[in-house]
Formats: structure tokens, C-alpha cells, sequence
């Protein structure tokens, strides 16, 4: 039997040149033996070579194709078009693969929109296929949704698997997931005013970015203040009168008793103060909720009264 050996100088895998049997070629690629006959009968990526007894084998050229074909559809790739890239001049190659696949922004229904599966990705990490999973499940569920049952779990997942006290650099699961998801509330767009400013410490920027994309879905324009940067800045900049009518405070950065009673005072925006963790005040048009979800109703419905 053959085995992987590295090739010189490129640091992939490759094979020695014996062909390989259709069991030997699935255990290397990580596939049932039956997927494989299935590539063949459907897309032609069988084996070329004979032995005695006329039997089939793989030959390294082969079983490259069938990496680019593997590969492909972990990304999310339809299996019909990986099959076009790997059978093409060249589709084997590593360094053109990504290059010949176009951003593939319409999806077939086959990416499983679940916590492990895109804990996955994020591990691995495909950014590509992060925002491809957030962008669909965005569209069907919300991004309140994606962010409470998909992301959150993935991260919890993420960090019940770790077993290295370090990560190779550029291989944060958790920032993969934000920057995905970032990208996916990126194209709520909403045109017009934005009544709503949502103050957040770095710690809780996400949160509330995710916010302002549930409110985006329902039409409402909103900005997300660093709540560092307002310690010294006059209110009214802002929160500007007339424009802004509401202010959600996620958490309790250090400035948000004075923000939030000088909010109460004007007496021109509601006040939504947001999580477990928030202070409590007990003002005029000051309000608490628990969730994002329950967050962006009340919101709403504030702005539209």
C-alpha cells in the first residue's frame, strides 16, 4: 500500500507513486468508500489505472483531483461545480483553486446551519464559509436569532474543545464567528436618519452591533457609540435633539449613570438599559430589558410611537 509522503519544497501532501485501492483512497481523504464511487459514476473522477486482475486504481494525479473535489465541498462549494474546477486544466493545483472559484455568494441549501458545523469552519478557519453560513441564516432567521442559537453555542462549543493553552496566530475561532457575522449585518442596509444610538464598552461591541442589525431588519437606522469615547464629550453631540430618540446602553460601561441621568433630564429619547449587568437606575423614560431580542421590540416600538 502507498502512503502520503510530503512533497519537496511544497509542504502538501502527496503520494508515492503506486496507485492506490478505492478503500486506501477514501481512508486518506477521509471519505466512505461509496462517495467515491458516487464522484465517478456522476462527475468522471474515477480511477485511470489498471493492475492485474483488471482492476481499477488510483493514480496520484487521481487522488489530487479528488482532494481539490474534497475541499471544495467542505467549503461549501456545489459538488457539480467542485467536480468542474477539479476536472479542469490545472483545478488540481492548490495555489489556483481559490483563484478559479468565484465568490460564491448564492447558496444551494447545502450549508448546515447548525452550532457545530460552523464551529467547525471557524476552527479551521474559513472565513469564507463562516460568512456564507451567518449570511443564509441571517436571511432566514434574523440576526438576533443567529446570534442567540448559532453563534453563541458555536463559541461555547469552541471553548469546551480546546486543548491547546495557545493558537496559531490569525486562528482565533471567536474572532472568525465576529467578523462573519459583522459582515453579514453589513448588508441590512438602511437609508435615512438613524433614531437609535446604542452605547457599548469593547467588550460588548458585538452585542450591540447585533442589535442594530435586528433593528435594521425592521427599517430602523442606528449607530453604535464606544462608550469610551464619550466620557468628555458634550451629549448633545452624540445624542443629538430632535434626531435621536432613543439611547440603549448595553451593559454598564463606566459612564453610564451620568449619560443615562443627563439622557432623563432632557427628557427627549427613551432610555433602554440592556442585560443582568446593567445599573439600576430608576428614572424618567429609563427602562430595562433582559435580551437583545426583547431589546429591539421595545425599541421599535418606542421609535414608531
Amino acid at each position: 500500500m502507498a502512503r502520503a509522503t510530503p512533497g519537496a519544497g511544497s509542504g502538501d501532501s502527496r503520494l508515492e507513486a503506486a496507485p492506490l485501492t478505492v478503500a486506501a483512497v477514501a481512508r486518506t481523504l477521509g471519505v466512505a468508500a461509496s462517495t467515491l464511487r458516487t464522484w465517478d459514476r456522476r462527475y468522471g473522477l474515477g480511477p485511470s489505472a489498471h493492475q492485474a486482475g483488471s482492476h481499477r486504481r488510483y493514480t496520484p494525479e487521481d487522488v489530487a483531483r479528488l482532494q481539490t473535489m474534497r475541499r471544495l465541498t467542505l467549503r461549501g462549494v456545489a459538488p457539480a461545480d467542485a467536480a468542474r474546477i477539479a476536472t479542469e486544466p490545472g483545478g488540481s493545483e492548490g495555489q489556483t483553486v481559490a483563484d478559479e472559484v468565484p465568490a460564491v455568494t448564492v447558496d444551494d441549501g447545502s450549508l448546515a446551519l447548525d452550532p457545530l458545523t460552523l464551529a467547525a469552519a471557524a476552527v479551521e478557519p474559513d472565513l469564507r464559509r463562516v460568512h456564507r453560513m451567518l449570511q443564509r441564516a441571517t436571511r432566514q432567521a434574523g440576526v438576533v436569532a443567529v446570534w442567540t442559537d448559532l453563534v453563541q453555542p458555536a463559541e461555547d462549543m469552541v471553548d469546551q474543545g480546546r486543548r491547546r493553552l495557545g493558537e496559531r496566530p490569525g486562528t482565533d475561532p471567536h474572532g472568525v464567528m465576529h467578523v462573519g457575522l459583522m459582515q453579514a449585518i453589513r448588508e441590512l442596509v438602511v437609508t435615512g436618519p438613524s433614531p437609535v444610538r446604542i452605547l457599548a464598552a469593547p467588550e460588548d461591541r458585538v452585542r450591540a452591533h447585533v442589535i442594530a442589525g435586528g433593528l435594521a431588519e425592521n427599517d430602523l437606522g442606528a449607530l453604535v457609540v464606544g462608550a469610551e469615547h464619550v466620557a468628555d464629550v458634550e451629549l448633545d453631540s452624540w445624542l443629538p435633539p430632535g434626531e435621536a430618540k432613543v439611547l440603549a446602553v448595553i451593559g454598564n460601561p463606566p459612564v453610564t449613570e451620568e449619560i443615562v441621568t443627563r439622557a432623563s433630564e432632557r427628557g427627549d429619547v427613551e432610555v433602554f438599559l440592556l442585560g443582568s449587568q446593567s445599573p439600576a437606575i430608576w428614572l424618567r423614560k429609563v427602562h430595562r430589558v433582559r435580551t437583545a431580542q426583547a431589546a429591539v421590540a421595545e425599541i421599535t416600538a418606542a421609535v414608531r410611537e
